[in-house]
């Protein structure tokens, strides 16, 4: 059985900021290594998916049927790279204030190069790599030919001066890594957090009505989150928190968010009852974790249900 909360959009979003780690099976998950040597050794939080893997599922391709996506149609007519054949995994790394995006996947960089310079970005040479920028961003490709994968690298001039520079120490982080490892091999997104929220710099507001929450949120100490889409929604998320009450804070308030939304089920959909029922949060110490194994058949009807 995996773990993860789909009660509503906002506890899975709250959940997704709430990513812990467990030990688990030995096959464990990695990194691509193409990927991995570019992380910036000061990165306190990644985030993967392996689009290679995932498009394959039947998840996947409901959601694509079923939901238009103007911008990846307009990213396809912009770049000649098809997203459904050409991209394999993405990775996000931030140190909570920079962040880098990278992208592997089969690109003709020749001519990406030509039709980034046709739309009018502006391009030059740094130690023989072609960088692009457009406001605060860079863009540039590293390594690979037209049959191998290559990889696309995004962030600002600085991060991607060094990228190419190679300057510092480079490699995913241990800490990081040893979070992922606990995650099953079997999983296509995934995501891992170190040194705690509060690195993130994200603009939480110190007083006012959510105090609680708030420095439930700031305890995280470490994260990880998992999800394998290929027989259903098999996830796991897991946050370790610096003191076993506010561990048991965020127990106490996402069992609340699920026997609310099982309160407030219509008596028409019995489907999302047993959808609240494959949910399940437990506390050990000053570890939270929440945990669902959807089947195929559910998630589909799950699905259909929010695509209405």
């Amino acid at each position: 059985m995996r773990r993860f909360v789909v009660s509503s959009l906002p506890a899975a979003l709250l959940v997704l900021a709430l990513a812990g780690c467990q030990s688990r099976q030995s096959a464990s998950l990695h990194v691509s290594p193409a990927l991995e040597a570019l992380v910036p050794a000061d990165t306190v939080v990644v985030l993967g998916v392996n689009l290679a893997s995932i498009r394959d599922t039947a998840t996947y391709r409901k959601l694509l049927s079923r939901v238009p996506l103007p911008q990846l149609d307009a990213f396809a007519r912009e770049t000649g790279l098809d997203p459904q054949k050409d991209l394999n995994e993405f990775l996000f790394c931030s140190n909570g204030k920079d962040a880098l995006l990278l992208v592997r996947g089969k690109f003709q960089v020749a001519d990406l190069e030509a039709r980034l310079k046709s739309k009018g970005v502006a391009a030059s040479d740094y130690k023989g790599h072609q960088i692009f920028a457009a406001d605060r961003g860079a863009l540039t490709f590293l390594g690979g030919s037209a049959s191998d994968q290559t990889v696309a690298a995004a962030g600002g001039p600085e991060e991607i001066h060094a990228l190419v520079d190679q300057s510092g120490v480079r490699g995913l982080p241990v800490a990081l890594r040893d979070l992922l490892r606990t995650l099953p091999a079997s999983d296509q997104l995934y995501a891992a957090l170190t040194g705690g929220i509060e690195n993130l710099n994200l603009p939480l507001p110190r007083e006012g009505n959510m105090g609680n929450i708030l420095q439930a949120l700031r305890s995280v100490e470490t994260a990880t989150l998992g999800m394998d889409l290929s027989k259903g929604i098999d996830a796991v998320a897991v946050v370790n928190c610096s003191t076993e009450r506010d561990a048991r804070f965020i127990h106490d308030m996402l069992r609340g968010l699920v026997g609310f939304g099982r309160l407030n089920t219509p008596d028409n959909r019995p489907e999302l009852l047993k959808l609240y029922d494959s949910i399940q949060v437990t506390q050990k110490a000053t570890e939270a974790t929440v945990s669902a194994d959807v089947p195929q058949d559910l998630t589909d009807k799950f699905l259909d249900l929010w695509l209405k």
